[in-house]
């Protein structure tokens, strides 16, 4: 290959980079591959450090199942943002995950998002790796009341729509709880939401979650 060549693929890589990047990478585990996608966000600078999203998706390796709630144009968020089906794996696949991220990204933050039925594995998982993820986003969801001393050093953000009664009320025990406890928590009621939030997907999750994490950029 010519040194011009080289060149011009250097700098369209380059580029891409920098206007945003989704690319799918497999761990294996055990012989086992797990797919797992991670996108960059635009103007995405490997000297600055990003705050991470690890979400559900890709179900059964299933490429077009993503995250609902990342968003059509994830690359827009200032996140670094992960799909992957982690939470239906054995708990120490998680360890090779965060360990490509750490190896490979400038993190500064790491969280984790479950909704429904698997924000019971975000916070089983988060309670397993409590000193590598700083904070667990249910939407909705809520900690185990007899397990929260294990979320101590992070940050709970629940999220529940108005009108999911069964999860609101959960959320508000839950926060009492916390609270008492001195741990680090927001409850967010969205207005006349359900129990599928599919309103705040994208843009309005992650101006969310810039508010109530105040989270710093470098």
């Amino acid at each position: 290959m010519n040194l011009p060549l080289k060149l011009t693929l250097l700098f369209s890589f380059i580029a891409l980079l920098v206007n945003g990047q989704s690319k799918v990478i497999e761990l294996n585990f055990k012989g086992k591959k797990i797919p797992v996608r991670i996108s960059l966000p635009e103007g995405y600078k490997a000297s600055k450090s990003y705050p991470v999203l690890i979400g559900p998706g890709l179900d059964k390796g299933n490429l077009e199942m993503g995250c609902r709630y990342f968003g059509a144009h994830p690359k827009q968020s200032r996140w670094i943002l992960v799909e992957s089906s982690i939470h239906m794996e054995n708990r120490k696949a998680v360890s090779l995950l965060l360990d490509h991220l750490d190896s490979h990204y400038h993190t500064s933050k790491t969280f984790i998002l479950g909704f429904s039925a698997n924000s019971i594995d975000a916070f089983t998982i988060a309670s397993i790796y409590d000193d590598r993820i700083d904070g667990i986003i249910g939407m909705p969801g809520n900690p185990d009341s007899s397990s929260m001393e294990k979320h101590a050093n992070q940050q709970i953000l629940m999220i529940v729509g108005e009108r999911d009664t069964y999860w609101k009320q959960r959320a508000e025990r839950a926060k009492q709880v916390l609270d008492k406890g001195g741990y680090q928590n927001e409850l967010v009621i969205i207005p006349d939401g359900g129990h599928i939030l599919d309103e705040i997907a994208g843009e309005a999750l992650f101006s969310i979650l810039d508010k109530k994490l105040k989270l710093k950029s470098d």
